[in-house]
């Protein structure tokens, strides 16, 4: 049972003593640690801000952080700062115990965590951004009986609170991404594209060494996971009112999912693919009723055409990866993945435009940030992979790979914008491994994959070290497959 407790303020005593381990088993831990989220959660209900809480700010003398980044609520037990920056930072802080004030400080710019979480198992949260990294700073004060204004720095280093806004909303990071967004997206998508299947594949995770769990998002009447952000990006543009003709450029599976969505709303679509496209996939954008138009060598070459003819008729052209709609609807993916209580040290998500990545990387990082979220890429089309880690748009001259479906050649840039500090690495993965991986998936789940969709198994069969022994979820996201590919992959 929860309660909401009252929160401690300065000048009490419990406030300056610092906070004892717990030791498990605790009986009296979990209905605290209910209350304490219950009591995080009013005082941001009724004060517009709370993103975490120690455990002695409600008179709890024990070694216990809340937190609250805007997805599920997570909780950090016993943490331990492993690592700190040389590197500092000033910043304007706020606390539930100096309700009445702001304070600058400063902070390491980040630090690595090492804690255990609510059923006792031990997670790294590594090399935390500089708004967290703070964050964590100050409710690790907390434990050792330190207030925010015993940091102040430098003069006039308090300010009131009415000040808030100004001082401190600015200095907090903001994402294009809406976690609000992803949450109600999946009251909007239809049925058909949510819940899909996952569990531990016992077979695969035997044969690759980790505890892998696949989610199966290809299950539904596409055969991708594309139906999500499509069907969102169309549901609020309807209610919108937009009326505008879309167009859009795809090498299949988000043109299906477009063809999908703008059928039921009984709306035209025209999609412009390369002229060599994958055919069953350009069949099928046909068959759900759209225009489909092939002009160019690949798929950037049909989006250059896309654009042209968007911009003449006044249409509109629709970019996956480019909607922030998009990328929010198939953070649903993420919602379901955690949304059992699983722990993952690891979640693997394929990379072409980037809308799957960061929608779901958006809402793993604020409901369980210790998970690491890595982006998959083919070394024969690895712009994108390029591009975030160089932080600068590059743009080769071609794209070679047999995974069709993450071919891209010219990086969106708000979809490379996106990915930075939700994104810990992107792993490069080549066409031999994506078909070992293929033929894996089908041997011991009896699955039959398209390429891209089994970039996540390819990427632990790539990097095997990295994964050993450690829990690792992945998405298989298309089931597409060419006779040709059948007979490539699958017979050989």
């Amino acid at each position: 049972m929860s309660h909401v407790l009252s929160i401690l303020t300065h000048g009490h005593p419990a406030l300056t003593v610092a906070s004892s381990p717990v030791v498990f088993p605790d009986v009296e831990l979990a209905e605290q640690l209910a209350s304490l989220h219950a009591t995080l959660a009013d005082f941001r209900a009724k004060n517009g801000f709370g993103r975490a809480m120690a455990a002695p700010q409600v008179g709890i003398a024990k070694c216990v952080i809340v937190m609250n980044l805007g997805a599920t609520p997570f909780t950090i037990i016993n943490p331990e700062i492993t690592w700190r920056s040389e590197a500092m930072f000033d910043v304007w802080d706020d606390c539930l115990s100096v309700p009445d004030c702001v304070v600058r400080v400063r902070r390491h710019s980040s630090i690595s965590l090492r804690y255990l979480d609510e059923t006792g198992r031990e997670r790294l949260w590594e090399r935390l951004p500089e708004d967290l990294s703070e964050l964590v700073q100050h409710e690790m004060d907390h434990l050792n009986g330190i207030l925010m204004n015993e940091r102040a720095v430098g003069s006039d280093a308090i300010r009131p609170i009415v000040e808030h806004a100004q001082l401190v909303g600015a200095s907090r990071a903001k994402h294009r991404l809406s976690l609000d967004q992803i949450a109600f997206s999946a009251s909007v998508i239809p049925p058909e594209f949510l819940h899909s299947a996952q569990y531990n594949c016992e077979p695969l995770s035997e044969s690759l060494g980790c505890e892998l769990t696949i989610k199966l998002d290809f299950t539904n009447p596409i055969r991708s996971f594309k139906g999500r952000g499509a069907s969102f990006f169309v549901s609020e543009m309807r209610r919108r009112g937009d009326t505008r003709t879309l167009v859009c450029a795809s090498a299949g599976n988000w043109g299906q999912a477009m063809a999908y969505a703008c059928r039921s709303f009984g709306m035209p679509i025209v999609i412009y693919a390369s002229l060599h496209a994958n055919p069953l996939k350009v069949a099928r954008m046909k068959a759900l009723g759209a225009e489909v138009r092939l002009e160019g060598i690949d798929f950037d070459a049909a989006k250059d055409c896309a654009k042209a003819y968007a911009k003449q008729i006044g249409g509109w052209m629709v970019e996956d990866g480019l909607e922030p709609e998009i990328s929010e609807g198939h953070g649903t993916i993420a919602v379901e993945l955690l949304s059992n209580g699983d722990v993952f040290d690891d979640v693997i998500i394929p990379l072409g435009n980037g809308a799957m990545l960061t929608g779901m990387a958006r809402w793993i990082k604020a409901a369980s940030p210790a998970t690491r979220v890595l982006g998959v890429c083919a070394r024969g089309a690895d712009s994108m992979e390029k591009s975030w880690r160089n932080r600068i748009i590059v743009t080769p001259e071609s794209a070679d790979t047999i995974a069709d479906g993450i071919a891209v050649r010219v990086p969106i840039p708000e979809a490379v914008e996106d990915m930075y500090d939700i994104v810990d690495d992107v792993l490069l993965i080549d066409d031999e491994h994506i078909i070992s991986a293929m033929r894996l998936v089908h041997q011991q789940a009896g699955l039959q994959l398209e390429p891209a969709g089994a970039v996540g198994v390819a990427a632990i069969i790539a990097h095997a070290e990295l994964f050993k022994n450690r829990r690792v979820a992945t998405v298989l996201c298309g089931s597409n497959v060419t006779e040709a590919q059948i007979k490539e992959c699958f017979c050989a």
